[in-house]
């Protein structure tokens, strides 16, 4: 009997190789491109962070009985009062300015509309009417806080 010898087939042909390469290079490119535009986080995280400024200023004017609010003065600013007057401002927790200037914080959003002042009773109710603010990216993107008549409810 003769022997034979046997072809190895270990390891990788240079089609397969190449063809492992193409789909990492590709899926790095859509994971780079995805990663480039924060515009996205960025409206996200603001949005929650002007939700949180309107329920700080619902507690407070749950906690002490008396007039709380968030005055929009402007498409990139706003700030917090107490009683009736939206001119005084005073300050967030954890805010070092009495206005919280967006533009100021590196963030291309815009609230619409830009001078809208969001009142909250002692039992937490803005009043019976339904108030919308429109937060939108300099993209074209945009999220709507609502806070409900009545109830005071902001999802």
């Amino acid at each position: 009997m003769a022997l034979r010898k046997r072809r190895k087939a270990d390891g990788f042909t240079i089609i397969e190789v190449i063809a492992v390469l193409l789909i990492i290079g590709i899926t790095a490119a859509i994971a780079v491109a995805r990663m480039g535009d924060t515009s996205v986080y960025d409206l996200h995280s603001q949005v929650e962070i002007i939700k949180s400024h309107l329920r700080y200023a619902q507690s407070r004017a749950m906690a002490t009985g008396s007039v709380w609010g968030v005055n929009f003065t402007s498409a990139t600013t706003y700030h917090l009062f107490d009683g009736t007057a939206p001119g005084t401002p005073v300050n967030f927790l954890g805010e070092d300015d009495p206005t919280v200037d967006l533009a100021a914080k590196n963030s291309n959003v815009t609230i619409s509309p830009d001078s809208q002042t969001v009142t909250f009773d002692a039992y937490g109710s803005p009043g019976d009417t339904t108030l919308t603010l429109t937060i939108a990216t300099a993209g074209g993107r945009s999220m709507d806080i609502t806070v409900t008549k009545n109830t005071g409810y902001i999802p």
